[in-house]
């Protein structure tokens, strides 16, 4: 159980917030506190190490990325960690780690402030990534037909992607 002890060494300063492991497998800790829960995982095939997190009480969940991207923005290169080493593993999960707690404290005690922030944030970047599924690949041919001098069948593309266009690319 490497996993574990590594996850449970880097993230400790949660045990002092009142959480506890409520479960752990081979590649997944989770814990919880009164207010919040907390899953780290390391990916079985993929080896990404990652967090997700979310108030007990709601249906919901924040991946670490979207936790980054509101309150951390500049560190939101260690949503994308890859270990396959334990020594690698316990590095990358000790930069998430003291990155959440330096930057993410008050998500941790579960305030409604922070979690609106979060949800903000998050809404924003999930209907981007939907605008970016639904359309695209019409943006992509679009382009491809306007580089090719086809400007009627480039503003026919466009015009078919003009929500995703609406959104910002």
């Amino acid at each position: 159980e490497v996993f574990t002890t590594l996850t449970l060494d880097a993230f400790g300063f949660l045990m002092d917030l009142g959480f506890r492991v409520v479960r752990h497998e081979q590649t997944l800790v989770r814990l919880e506190s009164d207010a919040v829960w907390v899953n780290i995982y390391h990916g079985r095939s993929s080896y990404e190490v990652g967090v997700e997190l979310g108030r007990v009480d709601r249906v919901e969940l924040y991946s670490l990325f979207e936790v980054l991207s509101a309150f951390a923005p500049a560190e939101v290169s260690l949503a994308r960690f890859q270990a396959i080493e334990a020594d690698v593993l316990g590095r990358c999960l000790s930069r998430i780690s003291t990155t959440l707690q330096r930057e993410c404290s008050a998500l941790f005690r579960g305030v409604d402030g922070a979690y609106a922030t979060l949800q903000a944030t998050s809404a924003r970047l999930r209907k981007a990534a939907t605008l970016s599924a639904q359309f695209g690949a019409i943006l992509d041919l679009a382009d491809q037909a306007w580089v090719a001098g086809d400007r009627s069948r480039a503003a026919d593309l466009y015009e078919s992607a003009a929500p995703a266009l609406d959104e910002g690319r």
